[in-house]
Parts: C-alpha cells; structure tokens; sequence
C-alpha cells in the first residue's frame, strides 16, 4: 500500500463521522464514508445535497438497510478489511478497520491529491474516489434517487442530473424533507433535533403535515391557520413523498402512510388545483366548526409508538370532509367547477 498521506481538517471530520455513521456495524464500509461526507460542510455536501443526497436522506435508506436481509445487492470487500493505522499511518489505529472497498477508496483519494500535488487530501477526493467503482456508496446514490455522474458533475459546477421540474410551490416542501431548510415557526431545539437527529418526516407524515400547514398559512399572507392550509399541507406532503420513495417508504408502507393524500388525488385533486382555487379569491369559506389545530392534533395523537404503527393521513382526511369544513367545502367546490390548465 502507498505511504500514508495525511488528511484534512475537513476529511479528519469525515474520518470521525464514519465512525459514528458506522453504528453496530464492525467495519466502516464505503456507505459510512460517503454519509460521513454528505454531513460535512463545503462543496462536497453541497454536491451531495443537490442531488438530494442529504445527510437525512442517507440516514433513511441506512436505517432502512438494518432491517432487510441482503440490503446491498453489490460488495464492499468486507472479507479483506484492513486497519486504519495501515491506511493512514500515524493519523490511524488498529482498532479502527474498513472493508476492502473503503480501503480502496481511502487509498485512490490519497493518490488523487498526490497528482494534485497537493499536501493532503480531503473530501473532495474521497467523494471522487468512492464514485469511481461500483461499491455500497454508488449504491446508496441509486437508492437516493441520483448516480455518481450526477453529483460529480455538481461537484464540478455543472447541473447535474438536469432541471428540477418539481413544481416551484413544492420546492420548499421538498426542502424540509430532505433537511435542506427547518420550518421557521418550529422552535429551534426541534429545528435542532429536526436537522442532526436526521427525522425523516417522509415516514411521519401526521407530524410533518402541521409544521407544513403553518407554513402554507404562513406563504399564504400570515393567515389564521384553517383546514384550508392543511388540506394543501396533505397534498403538499404527498406528491413530494410520491418523488421520494426511498423515504416515505422507511420502515413501512408508503401507501398506507398517504392513504389521505391518495384518496384526494382519486377525485383529482392536487396541490396546485387548490392553492390556485384559494389564490382566485372567488369562493367564500365558512368558519371551520373547531379549530384546525385540532384535526391536526387528533391525527397526531392516534399514532402508534413509531412510525411504522402510525395510521397516516387517511384518518386526518376523513376527519377533514366528514364535518362541514372549510376544507370539504373547498373539495366541494373544485369538484363541481371544471378543472381548467394553469396559466
């Protein structure tokens, strides 16, 4: 093996990252590193989380992973594991051990600073390194939704897998899922907890739909919160969970977490159809006959203990058009007006 080259402040962090992102695992393999790399800081997990490779994303299909046999269908070499002292020298230890492919990676990134001329060698050339070979990192790309060529073209300044064509309306909703942004109206110790605890909201959707309903409220002008803004919370939630299926799905069934969602899109229904319809301003809404907390507060308290217990929307939806609410009344109203085409 080369001699040991010494690594960066930035790739010491991720070296450390590894470990913990390592878990009850024995080795640090190549996924370890690469969500080490994606909870860094700099461009590499800018590049990363771009692509929607975030720190909470990795997290998910990680955990995900724990719980099914088999989870990686490629090899990380973990029968030829080598000793961080024999990668890194000084800088490692004989406790410390990685798979074959991380070996490799570590040992690639090294020489890739070398050709550099550089004095050390940091994330950058971990990422490059990690993506050059088919390995459990490449894999967790796939799972992400996303391929190595995508994010080192981002690495690179260019566009990576191409224009985002998600509606622009649901591009914060998205955000706050992949962790890129916390709802501003959240305290910040669950901000806190939100971002480094890596939540998926995805797999909790009745606790993700009231911070997503304030906020509708909130682009809305500041409004009274009102069923309104959680039926558009609920279809919100439920076509930016339909692009991100490696995290509706965590631990359980996606159908089954969105049945709310999925029944409103049977009659037709999406979000933009009824944030254009409020946007109109033509159609006059009644009080709610209680509160809209408290629909929110229902749904949230008949949960399970974890997420895969947890009923989903469709309780919370039912719960929506069974009372004469602002929210029926809108659902009402849009299916007995003609759809017509955005503007």
């Amino acid at each position: 093996m080369p001699t040991a080259m010494e690594p960066d402040w930035g790739m010491t962090g991720v070296l450390g990252g590894a470990r913990g992102a390592r878990g009850n695992d024995e080795l640090i393999g190549t996924q370890h590193l690469l969500a080490a790399t994606a909870s860094g800081k700099g461009p590499v997990r800018d590049a990363l989380a771009d692509e929607g490779v975030t720190r909470t994303a990795v997290f998910a299909v990680m955990r995900d992973g724990m719980e099914v046999d088999d989870a990686w269908s490629g090899a990380d070499d973990p029968g030829r594991s080598v000793s961080s002292a024999e990668i890194l020298g000084e800088h490692g230890d004989e406790r410390t051990r990685f798979t074959g492919a991380a070996a490799d990676a570590l040992g690639a990134a090294m020489e890739l600073a070398r050709q550099e001329d550089a004095s050390k060698f940091g994330p950058a050339h971990l990422l490059r390194a990690l993506l050059a070979e088919e390995n459990h990192a490449a894999e967790l790309l796939s799972k992400c939704g996303t391929t190595p060529e995508a994010v080192l073209n981002r690495l690179d300044g260019g566009p990576g897998s191409g224009d985002d064509d998600l509606d622009p309306l649901l591009r914060p909703t998205r955000d706050a899922l992949l962790n890129r942004v916390q709802y501003r109206r959240m305290p910040f110790w669950q901000r806190w907890v939100s971002r480094w605890g890596n939540i998926n909201w995805a797999a909790r959707p009745t606790e993700w739909i009231p911070w997503e309903a304030q906020e509708q409220a909130r682009r809305r002008g500041g409004e009274t919160l009102g069923t309104e803004h959680v039926l558009l919370a609920v279809l919100a939630t439920h076509a930016v969970a339909e692009r991100h299926p490696h995290l509706a799905g965590e631990g359980g069934s996606a159908d089954d977490r969105y049945a709310g969602g999925v029944r409103l899109a049977d009659r037709g229904l999406d979000h933009a159809t009824v944030h254009r319809a409020l946007e109109a301003g033509t159609l006059s809404l009644p009080p709610d006959p209680r509160p809209a907390q408290q629909y929110l507060d229902e749904a949230r308290a008949a949960d399970g203990t974890s997420p895969a217990d947890a009923p989903g929307t469709g309780p919370l939806v039912d719960a929506l058009l069974s009372e004469d609410t602002r929210a029926r009344r809108l659902v009402e109203h849009l299916a007995a007006t003609p759809s017509e085409p955005p503007a």
